[in-house]
């Protein structure tokens, strides 16, 4: 049987870190909550990057109406 393969506990030195980058777990975080959210209030997602959104278009899209 092989040895078990080491904890990876540092980001690769091929994997240059940039600050502005976006996180891919985030972004799939997003995605479904987005889509959990559309399926179960039946909304139209807002248009463009959820960062560009004003803060009454994120208020109409995730305020809960529902009693």
């Amino acid at each position: 049987m092989p040895p078990p393969m080491p904890l990876l506990t540092a980001r690769p030195p091929s994997i240059a870190y940039r600050p502005d980058a976006p996180c891919l777990a985030d972004e799939r975080l997003l995605v479904t909550l987005l889509t959990t959210w559309v399926l179960a209030t039946g909304r139209t997602p807002p248009t463009g990057r959820p960062g560009d959104l004003t803060p009454e278009e994120l208020i109409d899209f995730w305020a809960d109406d529902r009693p």
